[in-house]
């Protein structure tokens, strides 16, 4: 098949509906302001709902939790999630999670980039499932000034099948001077991503 100069082709028509999914689902939660980053509902609607999960299903982007991890051995954090944050039983935020074998982590959340949202985290392993992750990132204000960091403690259960688990966060704000400025607590649940 010839491609006309500069135009770029999909080669596969489900690849397509999954990069136009997700900018969709990206404009959707755009806000016309917002006040920090990484983690912080940003718009009243996604305070409300968490957009992406049913759609993420559909598409079969996410395993059931009763799914096998298909490998042999004991389950393991490592890999790539689907996260999302509720405080009180309302949504607070949902990202993409990635957990390396070197006990880093990187979360993409919901907040739009230009307001920061990366939050780069550091973990270890608590127990025979249970894992300890502190991932910090900047906060800036609706015009992109630095206004303090943030930092975002998780503790977190893998099922036995090593494909979701569940915990708790504390996700606290600071100033430029480090004074602690707020503190949300609440709960995740997180499935993970598989590759086909």
């Amino acid at each position: 098949m010839t491609q006309e100069p500069g135009k770029v082709g999909m080669s596969n028509s489900k690849e397509f509906v999954i990069l136009a999914v997700a900018v969709l689902a990206c404009c959707a939660l755009l806000p016309a302001s917002a006040t920090a980053s990484c983690g912080r509902p940003v718009n009243t609607r996604a305070a409300a709902i968490s957009p992406a999960s049913p759609l993420l299903h559909k598409l079969g982007l996410v395993q059931q939790a009763a799914a096998s991890t298909g490998a042999s051995g004991p389950a393991s954090i490592v890999g790539l999630w689907h996260v999302t944050y509720q405080t009180d039983g309302q949504f607070f935020d949902e990202g993409f999670d990635q957990w390396h074998s070197d006990g880093t982590e990187v979360l993409n959340d919901t907040p739009p980039p230009a307001l920061g949202n990366v939050c780069l985290g550091v973990f270890k392993k608590t127990g025979s499932n249970t894992y300890k992750l502190n991932h910090v990132a900047w906060n800036f204000d609706a015009n992109g000034n630095l206004i303090g960091s943030i930092s975002w403690r998780q503790i977190v259960t893998l099922d036995a099948g090593g494909n979701s688990d569940h915990g708790s966060f504390v996700f606290d704000i600071f100033d430029l001077s480090g004074n602690l400025t707020s503190e949300v607590t609440g709960d995740e649940t997180a499935e993970r991503i598989k590759p086909d």
